[in-house]
C-alpha cells in the first residue's frame, strides 16, 4: 500500500486510471479479434505467445509516450496515416497468409518456430496500430500531476499499470477461446477452417481502417 500513497503518482488517480484502462481494453479491437482467432485455431499457447508480442509492442509504445515521442504520430497526419495502412496491409497479409497455410494450425513447422512467429506477429501488428500511441498520448495526461515531481516516472508507472491489465485481458481472451477451440477444431478443418481465419482477419483489417480512420 505505501507504493500507492508515497509512490510516484497521486493515489486518488489510480483506481480511476485502472478503471479507464480496463474500458478501453475491454473494447472489441484488432488485439483482441486476432487473439480469439489465434487460440481458436492453434490453442492456448499459440495464444500466450502472441501475448507476449502484443505486450512488447505495447510497452514501446508505452515508453515512448513517456518521453514524448508519440506526439510526432499528432504533429504528422502523414506519419499516422502511413502507420495506419502498413496496420492494415499486415492484416490483410496475415489473412493471405491464413487462407494460404490454414493459419499455421495445420502447419508442418516446429511448434517453436510457430510460436515464435506468433510473438513476430503480435509485436509488428501492435507497433503499426496507431491507436496504441494515441491511446497514451490522449489518456495519460489526465491522470499526471506535475506538482508531485517527474511527470515521466508517473508516465512509466500508469503505462506499466495499463500494460499489466492488458496482459490480464488479452490473457482472459485467450484462455477462453481456446476452452473453445477444440470443439471448433473437431468440426472444421482444412479449407473451412482456412476460409475462416482469413475471413476473420479481413473483418478485423477493415474494423481496423475504419476505427483508425482520422
Amino acid at each position: 500500500m505505501d507504493f500507492f500513497t508515497q509512490g510516484p503518482v497521486d493515489p486518488t488517480v489510480v483506481l480511476p486510471f485502472l478503471a479507464a484502462a480496463a474500458l478501453m481494453e475491454v473494447t472489441p479491437g484488432p488485439n483482441m479479434g486476432w487473439l480469439a482467432l489465434v487460440s481458436l485455431s492453434q490453442g492456448r499457447a499459440a495464444g500466450l505467445a502472441a501475448v507476449v508480442g502484443i505486450t512488447l509492442g505495447l510497452t514501446l509504445w508505452m515508453v515512448a509516450a513517456a518521453f514524448g515521442l508519440t506526439e510526432a504520430v499528432l504533429r504528422w497526419p502523414a506519419l499516422y496515416q502511413v502507420i495506419r495502412w502498413a496496420g492494415v496491409g499486415f492484416l490483410l497479409f496475415l489473412a493471405w497468409d491464413a487462407w494460404r497455410s490454414g493459419g499455421g494450425s495445420a502447419s508442418d513447422a516446429p511448434v517453436q518456430t510457430r510460436r515464435r512467429a506468433l510473438f513476430r506477429r503480435g509485436l509488428i501488428g501492435n507497433l503499426l496500430n496507431p491507436k496504441a500511441a494515441l491511446l497514451y498520448v490522449v489518456l495519460l495526461p489526465g491522470f499526471i500531476r506535475p506538482a508531485l515531481g517527474s511527470t515521466l516516472t508517473q508516465a512509466l508507472t500508469l503505462g506499466s499499470l495499463h500494460v499489466v491489465v492488458s496482459v490480464i485481458v488479452h490473457t482472459t481472451i485467450v484462455l477462453t477461446a481456446a476452452r473453445a477451440g477444440g470443439a471448433l477444431l473437431t468440426r472444421a478443418q482444412g479449407p473451412a477452417l482456412r476460409a475462416a481465419m482469413a475471413l476473420g482477419l479481413v473483418a478485423i483489417a477493415v474494423w481496423t481502417a475504419w476505427e483508425t480512420r482520422a
